[in-house]
């Protein structure tokens, strides 16, 4: 469900996994989360209740997946600790601002669960502003090239969100 809504019930479950795994409280789930007393939290939390509903362990599928992507970028690339990762955008004043570093630069805070793209050309289908970011690996949960046929179409990593560092540029 993550590929066709963000904001949909299998998101839900998925930003509900990273803030029980991560402590990361979901920022932005369809309209901006600031307040865990607010009705928009609570269809949140709705949500996630019922994306979890029946589905077979799914925050320990959930673990097990983000275990075998380390694994393999231990595997493939013990030496390497970030990717260059790029997300396009269309508002980035939607985006809270933690600090301005100057020129392009800022730390920005992502939702729990964002979506970026290796290549950059692809990012820009998805916004007219492009984020450039070096995620540590340690923090993709899920990348394209790891499971044979899922989330081919965008070279998509998701990656687990808090406080970045991005450089960014309109296109």
């Amino acid at each position: 469900g993550w590929a066709f809504d963000a904001d949909g019930r299998e998101a839900a479950a998925l930003k509900g996994w990273v803030e029980s795994r991560f402590g990361l409280v979901p920022r932005h789930h369809g309209v901006p989360l600031r307040d865990p007393a607010d009705p928009a939290y609570l269809r949140y939390q709705e949500m996630r209740a019922r994306g979890l509903y029946g589905t077979n362990a799914l925050e320990a599928q959930l673990d097990l997946v983000y275990a075998y992507c380390q694994y393999e970028f231990a595997r493939q690339w013990p030496e390497r600790s970030h990717l260059r990762l790029f997300r396009g955008v269309n508002r980035l004043d939607a985006y809270e601002l933690l600090a301005d570093l100057g020129g392009d630069r800022r730390v920005v805070l992502l939702n729990s669960v964002s979506s970026f793209s290796t290549d950059r050309n692809r990012a820009g289908e998805f916004g007219d502003t492009i984020l450039a970011a070096n995620v540590p690996l340690a923090k993709v949960l899920f990348h394209c090239r790891l499971l044979p046929g899922v989330l081919q179409g965008e070279d998509e990593y998701l990656v687990i969100g808090g406080a970045y560092e991005v450089g960014f540029g309109t296109y």
